[in-house]
């Protein structure tokens, strides 16, 4: 998705749909994987460009260019890098260990556990349930667009009562209906009104909920884009127009940034290392393997539903047809990208401080190359 100067300046969120170590003296372990990055970190002309190969008992990494592009600065493995809507996969996974201690379910509905939601929410809302809001099949507008928080009504308060009263809001606006011949319609309220269940039942903010589960896991993770939590970290870059061909760095100080409401669909970042072994867990449970979670429970989360199951899009093997579960994030300055493959037994995480449609494609390409390399036996 291709924002213009116009819509970034008013835009409050936009996110899209989607055993390991780190290599020695922080160098790729994959000559030809980084022969594959190099040429296309260059044709695509991106700041930075890194890539995770995961495999279910080791991760080898590919990286190379700059944290900012006006700076020589290099980019290195422990750097943050903002994952946007890669950060919905978190909050279902959060919702799973919560269904798991029978803390709710699926099925539960919204009205059911936020019962003060109920005075002003809509009649097509009264049996909305977590499942729904998770696979993006509420009928929850999507806010994905500079326009729809522009009509937002003041939020006032801590960030728990503008989390509430944002999920109030939403409730009171007609429903968004797939198109036609589509499953599911894509959603970032869908997931804030998730946050406030899993809140409700837990006790905890979703923050709370987050910093604990990556603790236990022993993974780092900010909230909001790195270079504010230290400018010395990889800064986003945007193309003022789509006819630019040159990406501006955004600074620390930059007005544009996204709501802290908004969190539980897209505002996580975190160092290539943590986010590929995160993906890992979700490659063993895939395959059989008990872990935060139990692996049927992984087999829920990403391939429950067809299209969309609980933070995960759902596709196949075009060979095979063997299912293949991906995400995509970004806000349109960093780009994100998984995709797991159980069949073949690995995953791939791209990542790249850039947000415009040539990251996109650098990241898909990237990842079609290492995959290309991994099945022939060449990576």
């Amino acid at each position: 998705m291709l924002l213009s100067s116009s819509t970034r300046r008013c835009l409050t969120l936009a996110f899209l749909v989607l055993a390991a170590g780190l290599p020695g003296r922080g160098r790729a372990q994959s000559a030809t994987g980084q022969q594959a990055l190099d040429s296309l970190r260059a044709a695509y002309r991106l700041p930075a460009l890194l890539a995770a190969i995961i495999e279910p008992g080791r991760i080898r990494y590919v990286y190379a260019g700059v944290r900012r592009n006006d700076q020589p600065d290099p980019v290195r493995l422990t750097d943050y890098f903002h994952l946007a809507s890669n950060t919905k996969s978190v909050t279902s996974l959060l919702a799973a260990r919560l269904v798991e201690q029978g803390r709710l379910s699926w099925d539960s509905e919204l009205l059911t556990i936020v019962p003060e939601l109920r005075a002003g929410a809509l009649p097509a809302y009264a049996h909305v349930t977590l499942g729904q809001l998770l696979s993006h099949r509420a009928g929850v507008v999507p806010f994905t667009a500079g326009a729809e928080y522009q009509k937002l009504p003041k939020l006032i308060g801590s960030l728990a009562a503008r989390r509430a009263q944002f999920g109030a809001y939403v409730l009171t606006l007609p429903p968004a209906l797939p198109e036609a011949g589509q499953a599911h319609r894509y959603s970032n309220a869908g997931y804030v009104l998730a946050a406030l269940m899993l809140e409700r039942v837990s006790g905890r903010s979703w923050e709370a909920l987050v910093t604990s589960m990556f603790r236990e896991l022993k993974l780092r993770h900010w909230l909001g884009f790195p270079n504010r939590h230290d400018p010395r970290q990889p800064w986003g870059h945007w193309r003022p127009t789509a006819a630019d061909s040159a990406f501006v760095p955004l600074g620390p100080t930059h007005p544009y940034q996204l709501a802290d409401y908004m969190a539980p669909a897209g505002d996580l970042a975190m160092p290539l290392p943590d986010f590929a072994r995160l993906t890992q867990l979700h490659l063993r449970g895939l395959l059989g393997q008990d872990n935060y979670v139990r692996a049927a429970t992984y087999q829920t989360l990403h391939f429950g539903l067809p299209t969309y199951a609980y933070g995960w899009g759902v596709s196949s093997v075009p060979a095979t047809g063997a299912p293949v579960s991906f995400h995509d994030g970004t806000a349109g300055t960093f780009f994100s990208h998984a995709i797991l493959y159980p069949s073949q037994q690995v995953a791939f995480v791209v990542l790249a401080n850039d947000g415009d449609e040539p990251a996109r494609r650098a990241c898909y390409a990237l990842r079609r190359r290492l995959k290309a390399l991994y099945l022939s036996g060449k990576l």
